[in-house]
């Protein structure tokens, strides 16, 4: 019998290949279970195949050969040896092949799987596998880069095949085969094609994590192997600042700014972008493309941080950077500081974070906490900004002023609470605000009125003494909001004036010349037909 050993249909099953089927003539279309390649033994080339399909016994297959993309057949093959498994299921696994095969030229040609061929029951399983039709293939394959390193890990693997004629014994390039590529990153992998003078080029990738740094070129019995050496760059942290001791309030964040570089294959210093820097527990922001970093160094207690590269395979981590720190607890403090709020409820705080003794490098900053309570003993933050120490802050947080409160910063990470501030003014309201009357011919007289009331303790009373603006916005596109006259309010916080009637438009009045007790308020929005 014909059958091939186990160790041997592993070893060809490399050039085997199944691919979509096309229609068959005649015949049920199927996707067999099997396998078919060329095999090359005593200088004659066979077709192989191999069964995993308990449905198909191997004394009914034929094998077909065809040229790529035409259905003319050059050659119809019997499988030898297919006695001897009596069933289906007793050929399962097992590998047969043909009587050598002689074809017009070389080349790569495609092969059909026939069951029962001619029968009424007949199946064809179309494009199965790849004849390659030429002796004694010789591969090679080679790279100008020298090794895998952070500069050289994505290139390219020029090679040729060649292989001898079976018809005429000449070497000559296999063209329209496909050499095999596997690589050490996963999936990559997969053929490449040989031109017209018998080269091939594969782009072949690495990572940092490619422990094994082969490449495997195969065809059918040639193979090429290249291992190309990993190197490592050298990696150089560089701190501008600090240098090495600092000396800062307790809770604060101190400014760590540095280079990173590395060493080229050529031997020149290059800024390495987008390496991670750690300060202690923190990270900073990844190396700019220049290779700058900038972090910040939280300043909890005595003691030594390091400033270090994260690890990467592809460079030799520099020794960290140690930094010796010197804290003072207790000695920050708000001086001065002030707040207020305003007659449209915005609350601010101004003022200047420092210590009470000691220093602090330049830029040292803070978090600060501006927080908010309506008894002033239970609080809850409401927004927070960044202080640099040394420097006046104006900050105001999005809640607005109510008619009376708590507010206060905090500096958690020192546990410093600055004095709290009661704010607050009485709120004002624009009641029965309204132009009259609406839908009216131009040159119309037309009243602009309303009340004032404000707030007095759980109840509303009117405001009287106080100016009123009246503004006015016409519909045409692009217009803008045009104060047009004032009107104050009587005993009982009424207000009227009156107007004439040029054009569409909307109307509103608006408090805002107020008292510094009281919030001001804007009256709704009318609009006002003119004919």
């Amino acid at each position: 019998m014909r059958k091939i050993t186990a160790a041997v249909a592993t070893a060809l099953a490399v050039s085997a290949s199944t691919l979509v089927a096309a229609p068959a003539a005649q015949a049920a279309d199927v996707n067999l279970k099997v396998q078919t390649w060329s095999w090359e033994r005593d200088g004659a080339i066979h077709a192989a195949y191999e069964t995993h399909d308990y449905g198909v016994h191997p004394k009914d297959v034929t094998i077909r050969v065809r040229e790529k993309g035409s259905d003319k057949v050059l050659t119809t093959l019997d499988l030898n040896d297919t006695d001897e498994c009596a069933s289906a299921y007793d050929c399962w696994g097992w590998s047969f092949v043909t009587d050598p095969v002689t074809l017009p030229e070389m080349g790569v040609y495609t092969m059909d799987v026939v069951v029962r061929e001619g029968l009424p029951d007949e199946r064809v399983d179309r494009d199965n596998g790849e004849f390659n039709y030429g002796l004694y293939p010789q591969l090679t394959a080679t790279t100008e880069r020298p090794w895998i390193s952070y500069d050289n890990h994505r290139f390219d693997v020029s090679g040729t095949l060649v292989a001898t004629d079976p018809n005429t014994r000449e070497v000559k390039p296999f063209v329209g085969a496909s050499v095999h590529y596997r690589g050490p990153i996963s999936g990559n992998q997969g053929e490449y094609p040989v031109d017209e003078a018998g080269r091939f080029r594969v782009p072949v990738a690495f990572s940092e994590y490619s422990n094994d740094t082969l490449l495997d070129f195969s065809f059918g019995s040639a193979h090429k192997t290249l291992q190309l050496p990993f190197r490592q760059q050298e990696l150089k942290l560089k701190l501008d600042t600090p240098v090495s001791a600092v000396t800062a309030p307790y809770g604060s964040d101190v400014p760590v700014r540095g280079k990173v570089a590395r060493v080229a294959d050529d031997g020149t210093e290059k800024p390495l972008a987008g390496a991670n820097v750690t300060v202690g527990l923190q990270a900073a922001a990844p190396t700019r493309d220049d290779g700058t970093f900038a972090g910040l160094l939280a300043v909890m207690r005595a003691g030594t941080v390091d400033v270090a590269v994260d690890h990467s395979r592809w460079f030799k981590n520099p020794p960290p950077h140690s930094l010796r720190v010197s804290s003072a607890p207790k000695t920050n403090t708000f001086s001065p500081l002030t707040a207020s709020v305003d007659k449209y409820r915005k609350v601010t705080f101004t003022g200047k974070l420092g210590v009470t003794e000691g220093s602090y490098p330049a830029g040292t900053t803070a978090k600060i906490s501006i927080q908010h309570s309506t008894d002033g003993r239970s609080w809850s933050s409401v927004g927070s900004f960044t202080a640099r120490y040394g420097t006046t802050f104006t900050q105001s947080p999005s809640k607005k002023g109510t008619a009376g409160s708590y507010w206060r910063l905090r500096h958690s990470a020192a546990a410093l609470n600055s004095t709290s501030f009661k704010l607050g003014r009485k709120a004002t309201q624009l009641l029965n605000d309204d132009v009259t009357p609406e839908g009216v011919r131009k040159g119309t007289t037309i009243t602009a009125k309303g009340s004032l009331i404000q707030e007095s303790g759980t109840s509303w009373k009117s405001f009287a003494g106080q100016t009123v603006r009246i503004y006015f916005k016409a519909s045409t596109s692009g217009a803008t909001w045009q104060q047009l006259g004032t009107a104050k309010t009587l005993d009982n916080g009424t207000f009227s004036k009156k107007f004439t009637a040029q054009q569409d438009g909307t109307w509103q009045m608006r408090y805002v010349d107020t008292v510094k007790t009281h919030y001001a308020d804007y009256g709704r929005e009318d609009f006002v037909d003119v004919r």
